[in-house]
């Protein structure tokens, strides 16, 4: 996974240059700011030394599935309360207030998630949430609904993403591609234009569907196929494969 390095100034208020003793947990956080972007968030975290605002967070995960790390894994960040001690942060992008992620955004995030679990000898079990901690409605769609979030009451969401997180970790997440001569391995980026748009395990409508996107999220492709005459391209999330027809998607 590509991780856009923009370290925030070391300053008091969003990046102290404290170390961390040591890693043993992952906290996901929503940003609770609707359509807000990745980089404007960071921003906002570099301005706190301004403002004199203590808040910041590890990494920041974007509406188009990119990622930028704020501060450094092995530093301290204003996220988690009393588990920014031992815990590295990531806050989460979202479109709209019921604080769910869109296809891109969590993908980027299982992806991330599953790559630092992996770097510090850690489980899915080692995620947590700001909710978890606190007792604060964060991330909003990993927190059921009687406590104020939008996951059901069994916290169907957030066992499915800690279970999604356990598969990319083994590296069991998506199928396969199927076959296929490859007719790129260049990346570029695509913009929806119908309505929904299915995701699915391979190049062809003969695969499993792993999900779908929107009307309007843009994604980069990093490979195509053809099956017949139809191209599909892949998911840089990984995620999985989208037919790349003109009544789909437009090339940008």
């Amino acid at each position: 996974m590509t991780i856009t390095e923009k370290l925030l100034t070391v300053n008091q208020y969003s990046r102290p240059g404290i170390k961390r003793g040591s890693t043993t947990k992952i906290a996901v956080h929503y940003v609770a700011n609707p359509g807000s972007t990745a980089i404007a968030n960071r921003n906002y975290f570099e301005n706190c030394k301004t403002t004199h605002t203590y808040v910041s967070s590890n990494y920041i995960v974007g509406l188009e599935g990119e990622v930028i790390r704020c501060v450094p894994d092995d530093e301290i960040a204003y996220c988690t309360n009393s588990a920014n001690s031992y815990s590295i942060s990531i806050e989460t992008c979202h479109p709209d207030s019921t604080g769910k992620f869109n296809t891109a955004t969590y993908s980027s995030l299982v992806e991330l998630c599953a790559q630092l679990l992996n770097k510090y000898n850690l489980t899915s079990n080692d995620l947590i949430r700001h909710f978890d901690v606190t007792g604060k409605v964060c991330p909003k769609s990993f927190v059921p609904e009687k406590d104020g979030g939008t996951d059901d009451n069994s916290s169907t969401a957030w066992n499915r993403f800690k279970s999604d997180v356990k598969a990319k970790m083994s590296g069991t997440a998506s199928g396969s591609a199927g076959s296929g001569a490859s007719a790129s391995s260049g990346s570029f980026l695509v913009k929806v234009i119908c309505d929904v748009l299915n995701i699915r395990n391979g190049a062809g409508t003969s695969y499993k569907v792993n999900g779908t996107v929107k009307k309007n999220e843009v994604f980069t492709i990093v490979e195509t196929k053809m099956n017949g005459s139809v191209e599909w391209g892949k998911l840089k999330s990984g995620a999985g494969w989208i037919s790349l027809g003109s009544q789909y998607v437009r090339k940008i």
